[in-house]
């Protein structure tokens, strides 16, 4: 279902679209029984339920189109939300058959009070990652034993819960984005804070860095270019206010020459890092919806950048490709999307919220394929709708993840499955199990982490 959640103080102090296709209030707990469905509802909230309405089509002159991807690299580092400033990461080698080397449960899920927001990052042969209770883990990416722990606290007493936040890493710290309200630095090896940084509102986004800097973004849609070393804010801006928004920890792209932000207000800025200076802004909102959900315009997923364009979609219904230095439209399709395209060589992968993956050449916005996945759990009724998360383009194929508790592989040439296997169970009365953030790539595994707090490394 979709639900408006109104959040309190302690947590966003604002609307935060959940998922269904009412409005409703969340109501006290009843017997056990009642607790357990309401809060399957309310992860099932994650799952934007936006219909597209979108006439998207492959394009009939593209049919005999090969798509071809450079070769597979190896990933050493995911530092950050994308792996890179840029967000693009390319094609990469792991996970070719979908096997569990090992999991880890040690963090904390969502439940009807949090919620999991962001994917870990990697480096110096280790995971970190934000869980549900505000807390940090160190993991080793090897054999998944914890490292460190440390609980962030927001120096009142009175807040219980935090909604949203990021991590990246930055040489020797880790720089954490909090729900509570403050951005920190912490020791690689120990955990210990170096600094904080406390902001006008809580921290939705997760942080991108870039040299000495860190971007990053704030429930109430203000942006902050901070010092990674000393903590100082250098600038900030202030985008459109827009507290209705979809559960995820969208993150900046960026290059030497500008940084793009997405906005829950369905705007695109860039930016000169040096100075905050606007460079252009673009709103990716689709006109003409006929629910109150489809009017929210929220850009849920990071953008990305390649050979001087942007690319980013928006909740409401808008894929685009944008002139980085003048903002100007290339092209654009009608195609919802709370999942960050992945870009590698000519072609642009997509999942919509409609459940349907596409292939799009990247300069001209043509679509190669359309692959439409399963929709829901219970087809014949229409209920139990499923969300996927990625994709990741890992050992020529397309690697997603479900809110049902699968991972899916899909060939990058016509869409088609190639490899499905279940990792959790799902079942009526499950706290939490499926899939709702992106997989990470880390020195040839992939990594997913359920919204139950379990982290699976697959080889």
């Amino acid at each position: 279902m979709n639900r408006l959640k109104s959040l309190g103080a302690a947590s966003l102090g604002a609307v935060t679209l959940a998922s269904c296709s009412t409005v409703q209030n969340i109501n006290p707990f009843g017997p056990n029984t009642e607790r357990a469905e309401a809060e399957a509802a309310d992860r099932a909230g994650r799952i934007a339920m936006v219909s597209a309405e979108s006439l998207l089509e492959a394009d009939p002159a593209l049919a005999a189109t090969a798509v071809i991807l450079p070769d597979a690299r190896t990933v050493n580092a995911w530092p950050q939300s994308g792996g890179v400033p840029a967000k693009v990461v390319g094609h990469v080698r792991a996970g070719e058959n979908l096997n569990v080397d090992w999991r880890w449960s040690s963090a904390a899920g969502s439940t009807r009070d949090r919620t999991l927001t962001a994917a870990p990052v990697a480096a110096d042969g280790k995971l970190f990652m934000i869980d549900a209770a505000q807390t940090v883990h160190a993991i080793d990416a090897d054999t998944g034993a914890s490292v460190w722990r440390q609980r962030l606290d927001s120096g009142n007493r009175r807040d219980k819960y935090a909604f949203g936040g990021g991590i990246a890493i930055a040489g020797d710290r880790v720089i954490v984005a909090s729900g509570f309200g403050f951005v920190a630095s912490m020791d690689i090896e120990t955990g210990a804070e170096v600094w904080r940084t406390r902001t006008d509102a809580p921290m939705t986004g997760s942080p991108t860095i870039v040299g000495t800097r860190a971007f990053v973004a704030s429930n109430n849609n203000e942006f902050y270019s901070i010092n990674i070393a000393t903590g100082q804010i250098e600038w900030t801006d202030q985008a459109i206010a827009e507290p209705a928004r979809v559960l995820s920890s969208p993150s900046p792209a960026a290059v030497d020459d500008f940084v793009v932000a997405p906005y829950s207000s369905g705007e695109v800025i860039a930016y000169l890092p040096s100075n905050g200076r606007r460079l252009w802004s673009d709103s990716l909102t689709r006109a003409g919806r006929f629910t109150p959900i489809s009017a929210i315009n929220d850009i849920a997923s990071r953008p990305v950048l390649n050979a001087g364009v942007v690319y980013a979609s928006s909740q409401s219904g808008v894929l685009a490709a944008i002139d980085g230095r003048t903002g100007t439209r290339i092209w654009n399709l009608p195609l919802g999307a709370t999942q960050a395209p992945a870009l590698a060589g000519e072609f642009l992968f997509v999942v919509s919220v409609d459940a349907e993956v596409a292939c799009v050449e990247a300069t001209t916005g043509r679509v190669v394929w359309v692959q439409k996945l399963e929709g829901f759990e219970n087809m014949k009724e229409k209920k139990n709708r499923i969300s996927y998360s990625g994709p990741v383009i890992a050992s020529n194929r397309l690697v997603l993840a479900s809110s049902d508790g699968r991972v899916l592989a899909l060939s990058p040439q016509t869409g088609e499955i190639l490899e499905e296997r279940e990792l959790v169970s799902t079942g009526r009365f499950s706290r939490g199990s499926g899939f709702f953030i992106e997989p990470i790539v880390y020195e040839g595994r992939i990594y997913l982490l359920s919204d139950g707090g379990t982290i699976f490394a697959i080889g």
